[in-house]
């Protein structure tokens, strides 16, 4: 489970990071949209729709993608609020390719990042 520090909680400040849409990230696994933070850490919530699964597929799928992120977030160069949206084909899938899938959408953020900068 991910420290309160690095979850973001509140429904308004995961609204705006869905309107903001500073960032934006497809694959086949994961949809994520992020933006710029002025907290000290990375921070990440997931949001899964009903039509993905009964509440033990949802919770389960929502431990694996945040079990992945507290893996990976020392990895992020900026912070950042994440929001990811899970797909079907994430229904099952073992955490290895939600890791890479992650670690993937992660860096193409990066890369937007860099681009913007320059």
């Amino acid at each position: 489970m991910l420290p309160k520090s690095a979850r973001l909680s509140k429904e308004r400040e995961i609204k705006r990071t869905i309107r903001a849409k500073q960032y934006e990230a497809r694959r086949p696994l994961l949809y994520l949209v992020a933006m710029d933070n002025s907290h000290a850490e990375s921070r990440l919530t997931v949001v899964i729709p009903k039509k993905l699964g009964k509440a033990v597929v949802r919770n389960r799928m929502r431990r694996v993608i945040q079990a992945v992120f507290g893996n990976i977030r020392h990895k992020i160069a900026k912070n950042i609020d994440i929001v990811v949206f899970p797909r079907h084909a994430a229904v099952g899938a073992e955490s290895r390719s939600v890791e890479s899938e992650l670690g993937k959408c992660l860096d193409t953020i990066e890369q937007l990042n860099n681009e913007a900068i320059s």
